[in-house]
């Protein structure tokens, strides 16, 4: 149980668009991302789905990038949080989230490709909260990444893939982590895009401490639409959910983003 309340903080997917991609030097976006999560049951040690403690979670992200040069964009992406968990011994945390900055480096690109590397430091808000609810946000974590982005024509439309993987350094008692997270995007009409995305998580083994004595792993779908409601801001309304875990929560929820182009 300690195991799983720890597991139920961990984040939801970052945004859709971007991706690989790099911004053009002097230029950026920005990007407004709030997602709600929702859980009652939980994946066991043999992938068997069980009734589990209730929580509720709301994250709101603003994330900043902007174009140093061509081939190197810088980011960062405060984050506000609020958990609630509960019975029994219900809780709740309130307040700052991790804290990212980085940088997204290309690293090749052709006409329709980008090969990119991405390194962000994480570092927690939460400070010394003595909230069970603040479990899972308080050590600063390190990711590593490589991103590779595909342009592409789909049944006469336009398209793309995005494929990230991901090296997680969780400092403290959480174990480290490895990511695979892809995103097929296809332009239906002019100003609607269909977003498909699948992000995976596997635990390297386990942690230490009451709260993730586990290994665990995590598959998450997330499907959705965006919308251009001009050249620089784009909407995005988006349905996520666990389809296959092991030691860890099986959550519904929603995302919504907006995305400003500059």
């Amino acid at each position: 149980m300690r195991a799983l309340l720890a597991l139920m903080l961990l984040a939801l997917p970052a945004p859709a668009l971007g991706g690989a991609w790099t911004q053009e030097e002097g230029h950026g976006q920005v990007i407004l991302q709030s997602s709600a999560a929702y859980s009652a049951t939980e994946f066991g040690p043999s992938y068997d789905l069980y009734a589990s403690r209730p929580y509720d979670k709301v994250e709101v992200t603003l994330v900043f990038e902007y174009g140093a040069t061509d081939w190197l964009t810088l980011i960062a992406a405060p984050q506000f949080l609020y958990v609630s968990f509960g019975d029994p011994s219900p809780s709740s945390y309130t307040g700052p989230g991790y804290q990212d900055v980085g940088a997204r480096m290309r690293l090749w690109r052709d006409e329709s490709s980008v090969i990119s590397a991405q390194v962000v430091g994480r570092f927690p808000g939460t400070g010394n909260s003595q909230s069970a609810a603040a479990v899972g946000y308080e050590d600063p974590e390190l990711d590593l990444r490589l991103l590779y982005g595909l342009s592409f024509t789909m049944f006469g439309k336009a398209a793309f893939l995005d494929v990230q993987l991901a090296q997680r350094m969780r400092f403290g008692p959480p174990p480290d982590e490895l990511h695979l997270d892809v995103t097929l995007g296809w332009r239906v009409v002019e100003r609607w895009q269909l977003l498909a995305q699948s992000f995976s998580v596997i635990s390297e083994g386990a942690g230490t401490g009451p709260y993730f004595g586990d290994s665990y792993e995590y598959y998450k779908l997330q499907m959705g639409a965006a919308y251009d409601l001009s050249a620089a801001v784009t909407l995005q309304l988006s349905v996520v959910g666990t389809v296959f875990a092991r030691n860890a929560p099986q959550e519904n929820g929603v995302v919504l983003a907006a995305y400003y182009r500059f």
